[in-house]
């Protein structure tokens, strides 16, 4: 389909919903519970393993290690922000966990039940989404704001021009999380605060962390986004829908059923860079994502043990052992750094 042929963005916005939305999924208890849904599914497959007695096997103890290290780095990130307000690191540590599905899939797994397997999926597809909004969110933080200073020496501005946050309405995005268990949105989104004292213009260092609106929405365009921007990095440039664009499988092969799809599909925004003044704006004071009840209970390396049972760290693979409470936890030699041992969830002997 060629952008003569973009069907028009008519959706009307609410800068409630999105800047809610934008809020939250940048929060620290959010990059908190990405952590847990890491170590969940870490824990599930380690459970399944168990349970199989297939530890040792192929590389399997590998993918659990390398979830409880993601769990680490996530919360590594949190550091960097509390401590410097570096939000920079936690795009890769939010983008590690869903990129490593292909080598998860490459490993036998013909072993799970259907059951089992479902459960796998679906804990996965939960962590997937968290971690991968959460990314998204502070996508453009990364190169925009750069790329717009470039942009008379840009010849080709497609990677300009694609808006790599979270481009128009945020209602289903919401929904997903909302059905996944990540997020659950109010009955009525609290109204945020258009600070005007806060301006600034794309390229320039941004002033304050957090959502902004460009002078196009507050002058009634509805076919602009909101932006979550981070303290010192370029502003980047506004980003207009200027319509979507439909994939349509079926074109060319099978015009009942593209007609079909064509009736019910939504699109994807296809956005343009332009020009604007940003507007902050404030977080509503009743709009904090509380952090989750649970935390998972851990043990620095050269400490005593807090609890007898089965240990695993995320420095080695395969590192599942028993420690008896007020022992000492053993350093585990390896690239990985610190060790940080985490309790297992499934406190179950194993097989012999």
């Amino acid at each position: 389909m060629s952008e003569a042929n973009l069907r028009p963005y008519t959706t009307t916005r609410d800068l409630d919903q999105d800047a809610w939305f934008l809020y939250q999924s940048a929060s620290l208890p959010y990059y908190q519970r990405c952590a847990h849904l890491c170590e969940d599914f870490a824990e599930l497959y380690n459970k399944f393993l168990t349970g199989y007695g297939l530890h040792g096997q192929a590389r399997l103890d590998y993918w659990v290690s390398r979830y409880l290290t993601h769990a680490y780095n996530i919360r590594r990130g949190i550091q960097f922000i509390e401590n410097g307000g570096d939000y920079m690191p936690m795009i890769g540590f939010l983008n590690e966990p869903t990129t490593d599905y292909r080598g998860l899939v490459e490993q036998p797994l013909g072993w799970m039940s259907d059951a089992q397997r479902k459960q796998w999926d679906d804990t996965f597809q939960r962590l997937s989404y968290a971690c991968g909004t959460g990314k998204t969110t502070l996508g453009n933080n990364r190169t925009k704001g750069r790329q717009w200073l470039n942009r008379g020496s840009i010849n080709d501005r497609k990677y300009l021009d694609r808006d790599d946050s979270h481009p128009g309405d945020r209602a289903d995005s919401i929904k997903y999380a909302e059905d996944f268990g990540i997020l659950s949105p109010p009955s009525k989104y609290p109204q945020h605060t258009i600070d005007t004292a806060f301006t600034i213009a794309p390229g320039e260092p941004c002033p304050r962390t957090g959502v902004w609106v460009p002078a196009q929405w507050l002058g009634g365009e509805s076919n602009f986004s909101l932006a979550f921007c981070v303290q010192g990095q370029p502003m980047q440039p506004a980003y207009r829908i200027i319509g979507l664009k439909v994939s349509n499988p079926f074109a060319g092969f099978d015009d009942e059923m593209a007609a079909e799809y064509e009736a019910i599909a939504k699109g994807s925004p296809v956005t343009q860079a332009v020009d604007t003044t940003w507007t902050f704006v404030e977080k509503a004071a009743d709009a904090q994502l509380q952090p989750e009840s649970h935390e998972r209970l851990r043990a620095d390396s050269n400490l005593p043990c807090p609890k007898t049972g089965y240990w695993m760290t995320p420095a080695k693979a395969g590192s599942r052992r028993f420690f008896l409470q007020g022992g000492i936890m053993p350093v585990v030699s390896s690239d990985f750094g610190s060790t940080i041992w985490q309790w297992d969830v499934d406190q179950s002997d194993p097989r012999l």
